[in-house]
């Protein structure tokens, strides 16, 4: 019963969305550019060496490089989401800061999970992020 939990778990995991996309195998597209050997021969001859290590290179960017790389827009979300005031008086914020403070770790995780399984563009291409050479200009 546990072992074929796990299996599936990590099956689950291996097949998720975001391992299928070309933009979220950071590990396996380095490995494949940085020592791909050019010629066919090589290919075939490294091949019994290049499948587990290319096993490795998706396990790896399954389970720790696309969720490390899932943190940052996940808080960026939950503090857009929660966080960020939107012409709110003073009392409703007030009155929202607890249940906010409550929901932050849901509402963090929730969103984490959904991108590390769901492939969701990065917030980057989403919400420019202003450079320090893009200042906002002044009110007159």
């Amino acid at each position: 019963m546990r072992t074929s939990f796990w299996v599936g778990i990590l099956f689950g995991t291996v097949t998720a969305c975001t391992t299928t996309r070309d933009d979220s195998r950071r590990t396996l597209d380095w490995l494949d550019g940085n020592l791909a050997p050019a010629s066919h021969t090589a290919r075939m001859v490294l091949l019994p060496v290049a499948i587990p290590v290319g096993a490795c290179g998706v396990l790896a960017d399954t389970l720790l490089v696309n969720p490390a790389c899932a943190v940052d827009d996940a808080w960026w979300d939950t503090v857009d989401v929660l966080w960020t005031s939107r012409e709110e008086s003073t009392l409703r914020k007030a009155l929202f800061t607890p249940l906010a403070a409550l929901a932050t770790p849901v509402v963090f995780v929730g969103d984490w999970l959904w991108r590390c399984v769901i492939p969701t563009p990065p917030r980057s291409e989403v919400v420019p992020v202003p450079t320090s050479a893009q200042k906002p200009e002044a009110k007159s």
